[in-house]
């Protein structure tokens, strides 16, 4: 009865580890799609690179890198568990926590670098607040401006009155085109908005996996344990000596 249990202990732990994989491979696939989406996306992708937020890619890259590693893990991850090979189990595993480093690293940098309140706002803040300066005689700084105004719905670096303070008429793109009122936001806060609701998804699903590949680790490294116990025990049965005794004349 032990050995029975011990067995379906095992099966359980193999189907396990194997449905875990073959989730956590899924969710990479989808991170990677996800990230190549918002990378070449056209209207972000124009916007990033009209105001020179380059910074804003490399959480993306980061995130890249991590969900092909995820993928390829995954597949050396179900290798290892179908075939029982200790070798691609111990593999796997630790190249899991390389992975889960660069999701952190990778969802922690876009946090940083692609929300509100954060990093970013300050830099929106001196970026806009040039170009409202430069759309005075620079007819590139006016129509990204106009745009984002337009597009996003804001007015000034942090409200209207930033025209007023550098003694500027404020822009027409800064009006509601059905009321006719002036935007009260400011762009910093609505582009914040704008950027934040799409890396908040990159940076929720990268953290996601992590945390499910850290149960992974667990598991794989348990899985690992015991297909080397189990090849301790059949060690004696696989041909390295006879049991039964040569006759002799």
């Amino acid at each position: 009865m032990g050995r029975g249990g011990s067995l379906s202990s095992d099966h359980c732990l193999t189907f396990s580890v194997l449905m875990l994989n073959v989730t956590v491979g899924l969710l990479g696939l989808t991170l990677f799609c996800l990230s190549v989406w918002m990378r070449f996306e056209g209207e972000v992708r124009t916007w990033i690179s009209e105001l020179g937020m380059y910074q804003y890619w490399t959480g993306l890259y980061i995130l890249m890198a991590a969900s092909i590693i995820i993928v390829l893990i995954s597949i050396c991850g179900c290798g290892g568990t179908l075939t029982a090979n200790p070798a691609l189990l111990g593999a796997s595993a630790l190249l899991i926590l390389i992975a889960v480093i660069l999701e952190l690293a990778g969802g922690i940098y876009i946090v940083v670098h692609g929300t509100e309140n954060s990093q970013l706002t300050p830099w929106l803040h001196d970026k806009f607040n040039r170009l409202i300066i430069d759309s005075n005689y620079n007819d590139k700084a006016l129509g990204i401006l106009q745009t984002v105004q337009e597009k996003v719905g804001c007015c000034g670096a942090l409200s209207y009155q930033d025209y007023d303070r550098n003694r500027l008429p404020i822009s027409d793109f800064c009006r509601d085109k059905i009321s006719g009122n002036v935007f009260q936001d400011g762009c910093v806060k609505r582009f914040s908005i704008f950027i934040e609701k799409r890396s908040g998804w990159l940076s929720g699903i990268a953290l996601f996996i992590a945390f499910l590949q850290i149960i992974l680790v667990g598991l794989t490294f348990w899985h690992w344990k015991r297909v080397r116990e189990v090849d301790a025990d059949d060690y004696p049965r696989n041909g390295y000596y006879d049991p039964v005794p040569t006759k002799t004349r």
